[in-house]
C-alpha cells in the first residue's frame, strides 16, 4: 500500500481549516484511508526531520482533499 501526505480540508466549529495527513491508497491510486489526527514533523535525526518536513511541503503542491466528502464516500463503499 502505497501512501503520502497530502493536505485536507475540514469543517471545524462551521469553519474550513487545512491540516497534513498521512493519505493511504489502494493499488489503483484511490484513497483508502487517512491518519485520524493531522501529522507533525518528526524525525529521529536532525535529517530526518528536515526530510519529513520536505515530504510534507511537497503536499501543498497537490489538490486538497475533502475530508468530510472522502468520509462519505468511504463509509458508501464499506
Amino acid at each position: 500500500m502505497s501512501w503520502n501526505y497530502r493536505v485536507m480540508k475540514k469543517k471545524i466549529r462551521g469553519e474550513d481549516v487545512f491540516e497534513i495527513h498521512e493519505v493511504y491508497y489502494t493499488t489503483e491510486g484511490k484513497v483508502k484511508a487517512w491518519t485520524e489526527n493531522p501529522i507533525i514533523p518528526y524525525g529521529e535525526t536532525m535529517e530526518e526531520l528536515k526530510e519529513d518536513i520536505l515530504m510534507q511541503s511537497r503536499a501543498l503542491e497537490k489538490p486538497v482533499l475533502d475530508y468530510d466528502q472522502l468520509t462519505i464516500e468511504l463509509n458508501e463503499n464499506r
